[in-house]
C-alpha cells in the first residue's frame, strides 16, 4: 500500500508532463500549418503576396472602396537579355522593396507579384486616388537600381490605376488597370494611365487575355516600349 501511495505522485507527473507535450505538440503544429499558409501566400523571390495573397486581400476588401496600380517594368526581357537573369531578379527585389516601403504605413496595403515583372498595388481608400498611387510608382523608381558590383541600371515603369467601388468584381477592377497599362505602354512607357471610371469595368473576356509583352510588334508600331 505505501509502495502504491509512492506510485501516485510519479504517475501524476507522467501524466501532467504528458498532457504539457501533447498541448505543445498542438501547438507546434498550428505554428507549422499558420506558416505553411502564410508561404502559400508569399513570392519567394520579392517577398511580396503572391496571387494567392492579392486574392485574399482583395476578399477582405469586398465591401470598402480601394485603389489599384499594376505595374509593368519597361524593357525588364533586356535587362534579361543582356546582364542575365541574376540581375534580373536583383532589379525585382529592389523594385519589390521600394513599393512595400511606398505603402508601408498604410493600413490594409498589400503589394503582391502576380508574375514576371507584374506587380500589383491595392490600397484601401475612402476616397479615389488611383491617380495619385500610380504616379507615387512612377516617382519611388526613378531612381537606378545598382546591381551588385556596383552596376546601374534605369528603372522605368508603366502603370494602369483605378479606382475600384464597394462591391466591384477584384476580376474586373484588375482588368481595368490592365487596360490603362496597355494604354501607358503604347504611350511609349515610363508613365501612369487611368482607367476612366465613368466607365463601366470592363467585361472579363472568355478567351485568353494577350499579355503586353506577346504584343511587342504593335507596341513598337506605336511607339511603345515592350
Amino acid at each position: 500500500m505505501n509502495a502504491l501511495r509512492m506510485l501516485l505522485p510519479a504517475v501524476g507527473v507522467l501524466s501532467l508532463a504528458g498532457h504539457v507535450w501533447a498541448v505543445w505538440t498542438v501547438r507546434a503544429d498550428r505554428v507549422r500549418l499558420a506558416e505553411a499558409r502564410r508561404l502559400v501566400a508569399i513570392d519567394s523571390l520579392t517577398g511580396l503576396a503572391n496571387r494567392s495573397g492579392l486574392s485574399a486581400a482583395l476578399d477582405d476588401l469586398a465591401d470598402e472602396p480601394y485603389d489599384m496600380a499594376l505595374v509593368d517594368l519597361d524593357g525588364f526581357k533586356q535587362v534579361n537579355d543582356t546582364f542575365g537573369h541574376d540581375a534580373g531578379d536583383a532589379v525585382l527585389v529592389e523594385v519589390a522593396a521600394r513599393l512595400s516601403a511606398a505603402l508601408d504605413e498604410v493600413d490594409g496595403a498589400v503589394v503582391a507579384r502576380l508574375g514576371g515583372d507584374e506587380i500589383v498595388l491595392m490600397c484601401p481608400s475612402p476616397a479615389p486616388i488611383a491617380g495619385i498611387l500610380g504616379a507615387e510608382v512612377v516617382r519611388v523608381l526613378a531612381a537606378p537600381v545598382v546591381l551588385p558590383g556596383g552596376r546601374e541600371l534605369p528603372v522605368r515603369a508603366s502603370v494602369g490605376a483605378v479606382s475600384a467601388m464597394a462591391g466591384d468584381e477584384p476580376s474586373r477592377v484588375l482588368r481595368a488597370a490592365d487596360l490603362a497599362l496597355y494604354r501607358a505602354k503604347a504611350a511609349g512607357g515610363d508613365q501612369v494611365a487611368e482607367y476612366d471610371r465613368a466607365e463601366d469595368l470592363p467585361v472579363i473576356e472568355q478567351r485568353p487575355v494577350v499579355r503586353l509583352r506577346e504584343m511587342t510588334g504593335t507596341a513598337r508600331v506605336l511607339g511603345g516600349a515592350a
